[in-house]
């Protein structure tokens, strides 16, 4: 029987009820069925004799639901891990900070962001990711990926400000390799 559930359904678990013919054929029954945290799209759910009797009748097989799990707009699922993106200020990028970051549960956490972060960098938030019901084995990670939000209605003195930064590193890119040339003359 196919049954589908949200992606956040399939990270945290839930309850569907299913419809099932009766054994007699006179109508149906509902049965309620628990969808284990951490399942993933195509996996079966087996309900134990819940299915057809055997042919000789001596006892009910099993009731298999394949799950179909929707897509999310914010995560890529890889296995237990989990991708999503952060868009930080170019400012945060340079000096460093933090940035929320909203988990599958809904809450938000908070991400380091270390000085000097390109653009595409990959966070790892350890066991943020899925965490399977079953089996007992550990959390996934949360791959965050940065994206660097660039200012585009910058004002003058902003423009200035950044002109004087560029001249610094100008500078300090050339005095280096003033050093490095001295040096290579020098051996």
């Amino acid at each position: 029987i196919p049954v589908s559930i949200s992606f956040r359904e399939a990270v945290l678990g839930c309850d569907r009820d299913v419809r099932l013919q009766k054994e007699d054929g006179g109508g149906t029954q509902t049965l309620r069925v628990h969808i284990p945290a951490g399942i993933d799209d195509g996996k079966s759910v087996r309900i134990r004799g819940k299915g057809h009797a055997a042919a000789d009748g001596s006892r009910k097989g099993d009731l298999l639901l394949k799950v179909t799990v929707g897509q999310s707009k914010e995560y890529t699922r890889k296995g237990k891990d989990l991708y999503t993106t952060v868009s930080v200020p170019f400012t945060t990028a340079v000096l460093g900070g933090e940035a929320r970051v909203r988990t599958p549960d809904g809450r938000e956490i908070l991400c380091r962001i270390p000085r000097g972060t390109d653009a595409g960098k990959k966070i790892r938030i350890r066991e943020k990711g899925i965490r399977p019901e079953k089996n007992g084995s550990a959390p996934g990670d949360l791959y965050v990926s940065v994206q660097v939000r660039i200012p585009k209605d910058l004002n003058e003195a902003e423009i200035r400000k950044l002109r004087e930064f560029e001249d610094l590193c100008a500078s300090r890119r050339g005095n280096s390799r003033d050093q490095n040339t001295d040096r290579a003359h020098s051996a």
